[in-house]
């Protein structure tokens, strides 16, 4: 089945960040409290506060095709060990998330998440993300703890956004790769030099994402190690970046090419998977006036081993960026297309089995439009259109795939 999406998005910065004078405020909804926040950034505290409301709908080849409604709260932390005299560049990040409401339920199977807001269990109160982060010079700084993805893309121009601030879909907001879940446990090094940027991981292949701060079997499954380079430059007098990475995890998992009919599951494991990444993002438009404020080109394409791993390959890409063409750079957009080529042993195991639903490659089309009515409000309209990878509703005469739309309300930073 084909299910298009769309949706509408408001989000309210309830506390944002933390700054020296009122003007630096003016992007949360409570401002300086009279200059007592200002007091608090002194002190080494600083928080954000972020209220997201989503109103969304299938519109189309879903069991249930009226309007649902889901929400989050985060609060977002930073504890400056420097401003209270202890170690110097130290500082301990924390993130809290609360959330309810209905989403992703279409009666389908997909890899990627519609709305990746709700990703994961539906733990109405967790912490996603814990950890140390180190400074030792302007180049060069380490993470070590409970990391969440997501927010580390969270102002990535094009795939990013932390599930609330641009694309929806996880196949953008953060790409599966089938080595690096939304939430692990581990240490990043970024080290920049001239033009370049360098980061290596090192983490649990577990996902962690709203099991709090439960440690149990850390580096039991086995260990992930990866290395990047980002590379940026100009063509055409426009900003370009050029990322290669590689990530390779010693995790234990199902082998795709061991299913046994008759007990109905896979009775192999196999170990070992990779994944290799290329990408690239080139800025079509660069406003003169606004620093910062552009819009371009993004292409990400990357290969996998396919078993254990659930993906032999995928392709994302897209336009996005500052929407400078309506002369209004504080609101985004973005139009994207990604394709995911599961595992070849997996689909050939199930897609052998007398059954009604066939497994097949996934692929989907994401559209947005975040509109910034007040520095702390902003309202996003979306529409997706999704190729599941398996669809559990009953096919129609002779047609395998059937267009749904789902809509989403996103949007509020309220301080």
């Amino acid at each position: 089945m084909k299910y298009c999406v769309k949706s509408f998005a408001w989000i309210l910065p309830i506390f944002g960040s933390i700054s020296f004078a009122q003007a630096e405020f003016g992007d949360t909804l409570t401002k300086d409290w009279g200059g007592s926040r200002s007091e608090l950034k002194k002190s080494g505290f600083h928080f954000d506060l972020e209220y997201t409301n989503v109103m969304q709908s299938a519109l189309s080849s879903s069991y249930d095709t009226n309007p649902s409604i889901s929400h989050r709260l985060d609060l977002i932390s930073t504890l400056d060990l420097e401003s209270i005299g202890l170690l110097q560049g130290g500082k301990i990040h924390s993130q809290l998330v609360t959330r309810g409401g209905n989403a992703n339920d279409f009666g389908f199977t997909a890899l990627s998440a519609p709305n990746s807001g709700q990703y994961g269990a539906d733990d109405t109160l967790f912490i996603s993300s814990l950890y140390y982060s180190q400074q030792f010079s302007s180049n060069t700084n380490v993470l070590l703890g409970k990391i969440d993805a997501f927010e580390l893309l969270r102002n990535a121009p094009f795939f990013g956004g932390a599930t609330r601030h641009g694309f929806l879909n996880l196949a953008f907001a953060a790409p599966p790769s089938g080595v690096t879940p939304p939430s692990f446990v581990g240490v990043i090094a970024n080290h920049n030099h001239n033009n370049l940027r360098f980061t290596g991981m090192i983490y649990d292949p577990r996902d962690r994402y709203t099991s709090n701060l439960d440690m149990n079997g850390l580096f039991q499954d086995g260990v992930n190690m990866s290395l990047s380079m980002t590379y940026g430059t100009q063509w055409f007098e426009r900003s370009t970046a050029f990322t290669m990475a590689y990530t390779y995890s010693t995790e234990k998992g199902l082998d795709f090419s061991s299913l046994d009919p008759n007990e109905g599951s896979f009775i192999e494991t196999a170990q070992y998977k990779y994944n290799a990444r290329f990408q690239l993002s080139h800025n079509l438009v660069e406003s003169e006036d606004n620093a910062g404020g552009s819009w371009g080109i993004y292409l990400r394409g990357a290969i996998a081993d396919g078993n254990p791993n659930l993906i032999d390959a995928t392709f994302v890409g897209g336009l996005g960026g500052s929407a400078l063409f309506f002369d209004r750079p504080m609101d985004t957009w973005g139009i994207g297309y990604y394709y995911y080529d599961l595992s070849n042993d997996l689909q050939d195991s199930i897609n052998g089995l007398p059954l009604e639903h066939k497994l097949q490659d996934e692929s989907g089309f994401e559209i947005y439009y975040a509109y910034k009515a007040l520095p702390w409000l902003t309202f996003t309209a979306d529409m997706q259109y999704v190729v599941p990878a398996l669809s559990l509703m009953p096919r129609l005469g002779s047609l395998d795939f059937v267009p749904t739309l789902l809509s989403r309300t996103s949007g509020t930073r309220v301080s």
